[in-house]
Parts: C-alpha cells; sequence; structure tokens
C-alpha cells in the first residue's frame, strides 16, 4: 500500500530551518523514509479539522503511557481477519528486515515510498532508517509471523519538528499486509503516541496518485489539500 511521504526537509510555508533527520524506514521498505525528496513541502501552520481521537486502544482501567506499552510488547494490532500482530518500537536489529521489506513492495510502492526511483536499500540507511530520535520521535514495527515469521509487516511512524508542536507521520505496509486496516490502526497508534509526546499537529505528504493512502488519510479525518509548491503532491494534516 501506498503511504504518506515523509518529508522533513521543509514545513509551513517553506519553513527551512529544520535539520533534516533520516525517517526510519522499517517494515515494508516501511516506516518512514529517509528526506530524499528535493521538493519542498508547503503546508498550512495549522490544520481546522482535529483529527478522530477515539483510539483502538481505550481500556476501562488505568494503563502506562503507550510508548511504555509498546516498549514492553504488550501491544498487538489485529486486521480486519482477527489475527493480532505485535507492535513495537523499531531497532537496529531491524535493518536487515527492513531490506526485506523494501524488497518486496512493488516498484509503484517504493516510487509512492520515496518519491523517486530507489530501487534497493543500502545497509547504511537501513541503519540509520532503524535508528530514529528517541526524544523526538517513533517508529513501529508489525511482527510477521507464518510464512512471515521473522520478517517486518509494515509500520507507521512520526517525525517531530524542533519546535515541538507539529510531527510528520508516514505510514507503509509490505503486499501481503495490505487490505487488512493495518495501516489505519497503525498510524492510530502513532497519532497517539503524538499527543502523548506533546505534539498537536500531525502532516505527511502524498503522491496525488496514491488513491489508497489518500482514502486512508480522509479515513483518519485528516485535511487533504495541493501542495502549492509540487501538483504532484497533496498534503495531508490534521489537529491531534
Amino acid at each position: 500500500m501506498g503511504q504518506a511521504h515523509h518529508n522533513s526537509q521543509a514545513y509551513r510555508n517553506g519553513q527551512a530551518n529544520q535539520t533534516s533527520r533520516p525517517l526510519n524506514a522499517g517494515p515494508a521498505g516501511a516506516i518512514g523514509e529517509a528526506p530524499v525528496s528535493t521538493t519542498p513541502v508547503s503546508a498550512p501552520p495549522c490544520a481546522t479539522t482535529p483529527i478522530n481521537k477515539v483510539s483502538t486502544l481505550t481500556s476501562a482501567q488505568p494503563i502506562s503511557p503507550l510508548r511504555e506499552r509498546l516498549r514492553r510488547g504488550a501491544v498487538t494490532i489485529a486486521g480486519k481477519d482477527g489475527h493480532p500482530h505485535l507492535a513495537r518500537p523499531i531497532d537496529a536489529t531491524d535493518a536487515g528486515a527492513l531490506i526485506r521489506c523494501y524488497d518486496a513492495m512493488t516498484d509503484r510502492g517504493r516510487w509512492f515510498r520515496m518519491l523517486h526511483h530507489l530501487p534497493h536499500l543500502s545497509e547504511d540507511m537501513a541503519r540509520d532508517f532503524c535508528t530514529p530520535d528517541p526524544e523526538r520521535d517513533l517508529c513501529i514495527v508489525l511482527e510477521g509471523d507464518g510464512p512471515l515469521e521473522g520478517e517486518i509487516l509494515g509500520g507507521a511512524r512520526i517525525t517531530g519538528d524542533k519546535d515541538g508542536r507539529c510531527a510528520e507521520y508516514s505510514v507503509t505496509l509490505r503486499p501481503e499486509a495490505e487490505g487488512l486496516g493495518l495501516a489505519h490502526k497503525a498510524l492510530e497508534l502513532v497519532f497517539e503516541a503524538a499527543r502523548e509526546m506533546g505534539y498537536t499537529h500531525i502532516w505527511g505528504t502524498i503522491h496525488s496518485e496514491n488513491g489508497p493512502m489518500l482514502q486512508l488519510a480522509h479515513s483518519l479525518h485528516l485535511t487533504v489539500h495541493r501542495d502549492p509548491n509540487d501538483a504532484a503532491l497533496m498534503v495531508s494534516e490534521g489537529d491531534l
């Protein structure tokens, strides 16, 4: 499935003072990507439509913060088939699985992920993607099982701006995991984590031909509009 392309080189009105950092391209080439696009993304400073705050993780009992539960391996995501998959933070040991996930994607899926032609992730890129900033970012991966045991199905990521208010998001799944609603639930997780981390606004960019990802953004109650700097891109955003 397609994914929001995470471009941390520029934000809000061409703001270029943010240090560009690689995104965690987890699983299915999965989670986030390096800031490889040279096209700056310009988005409004604030969205007027709040994101749906109904969480799939609600409980009648008090729970520990989401990131701590993810670290403990206490969070699973079930697809439409009812099969649960462990959701956990990505780590440095996932580099090999990340490369295999990216290789499993279609050429079109890789293009939508990176917004340029990148047929293969190098080991250095994979290692960088697997080490997000623990203070500002979160990347979760979904573990496979059965024939894909030991592999990564996909994942989602947020990367925070220096202002501590806004965070970019991205999501990707390998083809075997598409159509099960996992991308929607993975994004709900990282959006909840973003709120927990103090972010108030979330955004990402999507190729205008990436219909499934645009539909996903709408299903999450994000506002979607064309990037004024690039007619091929759409900006999706919302207040948390």
